[in-house]
């Protein structure tokens, strides 16, 4: 690995080539070409990053709701007219 300048190096000059900086003309090879790199993430790395970044879920707001549920005091006519409303309105 003779042909990599070490980091903060300002030019390939001390490594014994006399090419400029970015010229890699001059430089030795290998013999082996590489292509570009190339990164993809799947829908389901996105969805997981995406709920990485989310709240992280309230569970005495959860435990109050199931509770509510359970006792039957969660539904009420208000907040069933409250959601219904709105559907009525929009079938009409």
């Amino acid at each position: 690995m003779n042909d990599i300048a070490p980091i903060g190096r300002s030019n390939y000059a001390a490594m014994g080539s006399t090419s400029r900086r970015g010229d890699t003309s001059t430089l030795p090879t290998t013999g082996t070409q590489r292509g570009n790199d190339e990164v993809t993430l799947s829908d389901n790395a996105r969805y997981l990053s995406q709920m990485q970044q989310m709240p992280d879920v309230r569970q005495d707001k959860v435990a109050a709701v199931r509770q509510a549920i359970d006792d039957g005091t969660y539904e009420t006519d208000e907040k069933l007219n409250a959601v219904l409303d709105p559907l009525l309105e929009d079938l009409a």
